[in-house]
């Protein structure tokens, strides 16, 4: 990973399950876990087929450095923006140098 270009700023937010009241879990993310910087990839957008209704789905690489704690469960949010995005897939570069990972923006 090459230092220059990681000037986003990124913070991933853990899983957090509790029960409500009839005992049924509930997910959220409500703290951030860890705060970092990373190098952003806007990849090309597709169109999808989904319940059939086409929709257009833009997905990004990001690429921090190495961390075992960061997991595909987690939120991530880029600069302060309102958007979270969702982990779809974590790649190792290296000999444990940095990650890369999917993200796809999720609906909140």
């Amino acid at each position: 990973m090459r230092p220059g270009n990681a000037y986003h700023r990124v913070k991933f937010y853990a899983k957090v399950i509790t029960r409500d009241e009839y005992n049924a879990s509930v997910d959220s993310w409500p703290e951030v876990t860890i705060a970092t910087r990373g190098e952003i990839r806007y990849e090309g957008g597709d169109r999808i087929l989904s319940s059939e209704e086409r929709f257009f789905s833009k997905s990004m690489e990001l690429i921090v450095r190495y961390r075992s704690s960061i997991v595909e469960t987690m939120r991530v949010q880029i600069d302060e923006g309102t958007d979270r995005y969702a982990i779809s897939y974590i790649e190792e570069l290296g000999r444990k140098d940095s990650l890369e990972l999917s993200l796809e923006k999720i609906n909140q």
